[in-house]
């Protein structure tokens, strides 16, 4: 008796959703935040939600600033991420030309 490889043993037991499972889960997770367990509070009005955005930076500035956040991560100092390093930079920036 030959054995099976094991994609071959995975498909004869696997079990694929209904099409009612997934209306059941979707019901069960709509209105739910991403990333937080449970029910969370609502987002207030103090909170400042972030949106997402494009933008184009000379290669040599990218290589820096990507350089940068790489070195704080692994330094374990903030910022840590492109993003943030880019936040922190505009936010400065405004604070000192309003």
């Amino acid at each position: 008796m030959a054995l099976k490889k094991p994609s071959q043993q995975a498909s004869a037991t696997r079990k694929y959703a209904s099409d009612q499972d997934i209306e059941q889960l979707a019901e069960r997770l709509a209105g739910k935040p991403y990333g937080s367990p449970g029910n969370s509070a609502p987002v207030t009005e103090a909170e400042d939600p972030l949106k997402r955005t494009t933008i184009s930076l000379p290669a040599s500035l990218l290589d820096k600033t990507e350089d940068t956040a790489l070195r704080n991560k692994r330094s374990g100092r903030d910022p840590k991420s492109v993003s943030a390093l880019i936040r922190d930079a505009l936010a400065e920036y405004f604070k000192n030309h309003p």
